[in-house]
């Protein structure tokens, strides 16, 4: 086995370019043109959540402004300076992770080497990841060299947490905010990747990829190389879920329509079964909420296929179950599922806990779907009667016969 069928997929499509980062076009343009303009600030701090790039950006534009042979701003990823940068060699760009390096002694130690001039490149470039996890003393230690920086020191600071760092470490610093990346910037990005390896994935397994990493493209990529240790072929939505420690959406179903239909008994069993494969219960109601959010979109919206990621038997299910129940049961079961939620959380016992909620909703509501049932029966029947009517002929007065007089007087 190679080095590199070692390493984790994401880091094996870490982006080497500007031109290979997804979906940060708003920063990605103005790196670049200030790597081809020389002309970019001594700070800079990228903020986002997780998995969105700020590191291989850091990384990248700390090649690009070095880098002997910049293509358009690019770096070439082919001279020493690229490929030293690449394998970690290179001196001259330090990564430092202030979760572990955060005390004022660390940023001493930094602001005294900054003092010395490069050895192989021409900058040197300090790229600080997690920022905010720095002490306030450390921060104050920093912040002399970020306002009179030498020429040749470059700060790249990425952080989760921008309401953590300081006002005046900001006001230092050209700030860029990183967006979440789009399901599909993610599902291209993902199914390219499964091309790649040979992996046949379902597209809605691709969707719930996406949909899980909640625009974090690392842990979209995380959750494709799980998939690859699996025995199944092509990989599906409910693998992907199965990884993901989620109950399958069949599962969500049948919860659902044991409340619905008032079935104690079937509710019962499905929350043992929950209890007894080890799964995340305040996870599941959440979940749960969710699917009664589909069903509402699924009884309110003409198109509920373009609104919910359901495909072929599942969506018409909840199709169907959505058109048997109120809306007004839907809103009132998402409300009350939000309510177990925050008793959950304070509960010492959530078995019990999530019993006794449940069981509460489908007292309360489990007769709802019979009674709208009902009531469509006899709207229908009313109907029907009101169409057998209008087919009765009115009566009406008799043509008179041209031989025949009429009656009575003209």
């Amino acid at each position: 086995m190679s080095e590199t069928d070692q390493l984790a997929l994401y880091r094996l499509w870490r982006p080497q370019t500007f031109s290979e980062v997804v979906a940060q076009e708003q920063i990605v343009y103005p790196l670049r043109q200030s790597v081809i303009n020389g002309n970019f600030s001594h700070a800079l701090l990228f903020s986002g959540t997780r998995g969105t790039g700020k590191t291989s950006l850091a990384k990248i534009f700390s090649k690009a402004i070095n880098c002997l042979n910049p293509e358009r701003g690019d770096p070439c990823n082919e001279c020493e300076i690229c490929l030293a940068a690449n394998d970690g060699s290179l001196m001259d760009i330090s990564e430092i992770d202030a979760a572990s390096h955060n005390s004022v002694d660390h940023m001493r130690r930094l602001t005294d080497e900054v003092a010395f001039t490069p050895l192989k490149a021409r900058f040197k470039v300090y790229i600080i990841d997690e920022v905010h996890m720095l002490s306030v003393g450390a921060f104050n230690a920093l912040l002399k060299t970020l306002e009179e920086p030498p020429s040749h020191a470059v700060f790249v600071m990425a952080t989760t947490e921008p309401h953590r760092i300081p006002a005046t470490i900001i006001s230092r610093c050209q700030h860029f905010k990183f967006r979440r990346i789009p399901n599909d910037e993610i599902i291209e990005r993902v199914r390219l990747i499964a091309k790649s390896i040979d992996l046949a994935v379902d597209e809605s397994a691709f969707e719930m990829i996406a949909t899980l990493s909640a625009g974090a493209l690392r842990d979209a990529i995380g959750l494709l190389d799980q998939t690859r240790q699996l025995e199944t072929t092509p990989i599906t939505r409910d693998d992907v879920l199965t990884l993901a420690g989620l109950v399958p959406d069949r599962f969500l179903s049948e919860t659902a329509e044991a409340i619905l239909f008032k079935k104690p008994d079937a509710l019962l069993v499905n929350i043992q079964e929950l209890v007894m494969s080890g799964r995340d219960l305040t996870r599941f109601v959440t979940d749960l909420g969710a699917y009664f959010r589909n069903l509402l979109v699924a009884s309110v919206s003409k198109k509920p296929e373009q609104l919910i990621q359901l495909r072929g038997e599942d969506i018409e299910r909840m199709t169907s179950i959505a058109k048997q129940t109120k809306t007004s049961v839907l809103t009132e079961l998402i409300a009350g599922l939000s309510q177990l939620l925050v008793s959950m959380r304070l509960s010492p016992d959530l078995r019990t806990t999530l019993e006794i909620g449940l069981i509460g909703l489908l007292t309360r509501f489990g007769n709802e779907i019979d009674i709208k049932i009902a009531d469509r029966s006899r709207d229908c029947r009313i109907q029907k009667a009101s169409e057998d009517a209008q087919k009765t002929d009115s009566p009406q007065a008799k043509p008179i016969p041209a031989t025949e007089k009429p009656s009575g007087t003209v």
